[in-house]
Order: C-alpha cells, then structure tokens, then sequence
C-alpha cells in the first residue's frame, strides 16, 4: 500500500500546504496530491511550491478538470512541472463537479466525452506529436504542438470520477485510477468496476495504481476525532456525491436534503449541526488502529494508494506524525 497526502484549501493559506507536504515527506507519505477547485487557491501554485521543498514524493492535481482547465494549459504546467522536479509529476483528471460548472456558466453536457478527448490531446502533447484533432468538443489545428520537448514523453494520467462509466474508463485508459471513496465501503464496488474497464482494455490489472481517495480524522480515540472540521466536509461535500457511494453505508441523498438547505439557507456553522454518526460513516474516522483496520479494508478490496485528505485530525500536524509513526509502518512491515 502506498500512501498519499491531499490537500486542499481546507488546510488554509498556501504556505499551511507546503509545511504539511514537507511533514509529510518527512513521515514516509509517497504521493503528494493537491486539489483544484473553482474559486479557491491554485493547486498550480502550491504544487510549484511543494516542488521545491520536497525531493521524493510525487506530485498530482486532484483533479484537473478540461473545462476551466484547456488540455493545453493542462499540459503546458503538468510538463513543466515534471521538468522541475525531474519526473516527479503526475496529471490528476476528470470532469470535475457539474455543479460548479453551473455556477460559471459554462455548458457541460458531454463530461465523459470532455475528459476521453483531453487525455488524447495531453497525450499527444506530450509525446512530441502534432496534435491536430477533430473531436465532439475539442478542434485544433496543425500549429498545436508543444514548442519544447518535455522532460518525459509519458506522464502518468489518473482519471478521477464517481459513476459506473467513469471508473471503468479509468481502468480502460488510465495509467491510475482516482475513485471517491467517501465513503470507504465503496471501494469494492469501485475496484470491481475499475477491473471491468482494465480486462475489457487488455491490459493487467498491475498496469493501473487504483489510488483511492478517502477523508481522515485521526485522533487519540474516536471520540477525539470527530470534529467540526469533518463535520464541515460531509455537510459541503455529501449532497454531491454519487447514490451508490451513499448506499453502501446506507445513505440516500434525501438524508442530506435538510443539511443541504440549512447550508443555504444558514451557513455551514448551522448545517453541520444535521450532521448525524451516520453520515460521518463517509469518513476513516478515530484512533490509529481504527483507522487501520479501515485502510485494511481497502487493501483487501484492491486499493493500491490510499489518498488522505482533510480533515486529517484536531492537529493535522500531530495526524501526519502520527500516520508516519503508526499507520505507514504497519502497511511496510516494519
């Protein structure tokens, strides 16, 4: 099992990511991810600055997504970033959340099309090629090509995404895979989807790390780590997720209809109050062998990466000590 660290903007400024990456690296951690989402701090900035205080983990988007994100830009500060770091870099991808793409006015009626068409291209950019293309969304000419020749010609392309279509195209055409696993109970739907795409592309299943991501509160004991901070993530985040990651905790989206509403209505400080135990069942929740057990879990469903994201704990600091100290080793056999 290898582990990674996410980051998000619920760590606050860019400067708290980097100090927690650089933890991170120090406690064993492999993969350093970032997220990029609308309207919060740029994962290419962060990225870049992660990039020049670490020396061996990975670094990835999760996820860029091809609508605020052209393929070529897309490409443009993958390559760079790979060429900084001499090959450290990996390019996280999906459509993204639709909702947000509402917000930005911009039509979104052919996601899964979006994403094949833009790993083509980031493909074909990277390879040195020539990438005049005549798809559904995208059509370039004979001038789009990169003018400098890549450290690699082959980055590594994880596929994000919830729904049945998406995971298994991730196995088909992905180098990783980037399933949701909030909660951790579908991950074996996820895997077994993922599989499907992977057998029907010919390929063998060791071709494709299956890096899940996962929301982590570590504390003491359990009690410890429920907090407001995770509150705070499934009261946001739980009206968004797919019905068959719900289900397999038995959630529905009608649970989260009430918090959903109080959150626009009140604010968040009002909606976590709606938050029940259940709900928090989205998370790995408690103390470091609670949460072993959870990340054992995964293993046995055919998790290769597991990607911790926040909350991480009442300390994200003292969590990421106490992952390094405590839960890597046991997955190490140290």
């Amino acid at each position: 099992m290898k582990f990674g660290l996410r980051l998000a903007d619920w760590f606050g400024t860019t400067q708290n990511m980097v100090d927690l990456a650089v933890l991170a690296e120090k406690n064993g951690f492999d993969y350093c991810w970032v997220s990029h989402d609308v309207f919060m701090r740029s994962s290419f900035v962060t990225l870049a600055c992660i990039a020049n205080h670490t020396n061996r983990m990975i670094l990835g988007n999760t996820i860029l997504n091809p609508y605020t994100t052209n393929p070529a830009e897309l490409a443009m500060f993958v390559a760079s970033l790979d060429e900084f770091t001499g090959g450290r870099a990996v390019c996280g991808i999906s459509a993204g959340g639709l909702e947000y793409m509402k917000w930005l006015g911009i039509p979104a009626e052919k996601p899964f099309t979006r994403t094949r068409e833009a790993v083509d291209l980031f493909r074909l950019l990277l390879s040195g090629k020539v990438a005049a293309y005549d798809g559904k969304e995208f059509q370039w000419s004979e001038q789009c090509y990169m003018r400098y020749k890549p450290f690699r010609s082959k980055i590594p392309v994880y596929i994000g995404g919830q729904g049945d279509k998406m995971l298994e195209y991730s196995g088909a055409a992905g180098d990783g895979a980037l399933p949701i696993l909030y909660p951790p109970e579908f991950a074996e739907y996820a895997v077994e989807k993922i599989s499907e795409g992977i057998k029907k592309a010919g390929k063998n299943r060791s071709e494709v790390d299956i890096a899940g991501c996962v929301w982590m509160s570590i504390a003491k004991d359990r009690e410890a780590a429920m907090i407001d901070p995770l509150k705070e993530l499934v009261a946001y985040f739980g009206p968004l997720l797919g019905a068959k990651g719900l289900a397999a905790v038995g959630l529905t989206h009608e649970q989260f209809v009430p918090v959903h509403e109080t959150f626009k209505q009140k604010g968040l400080r009002e909606a976590i109050k709606l938050v029940t135990p259940e709900m928090l069942r989205l998370a790995i929740l408690g103390s470091p062998d609670d949460c072993i057990s959870q990340i054992e879990k995964l293993q046995k469903a055919g998790v290769d990466q597991v990607l911790i994201g926040a909350p991480l704990g009442p300390n994200p600091r003292e969590s990421i000590d106490m992952i390094g100290r405590e839960i890597i080793p046991r997955f190490r056999g140290e």
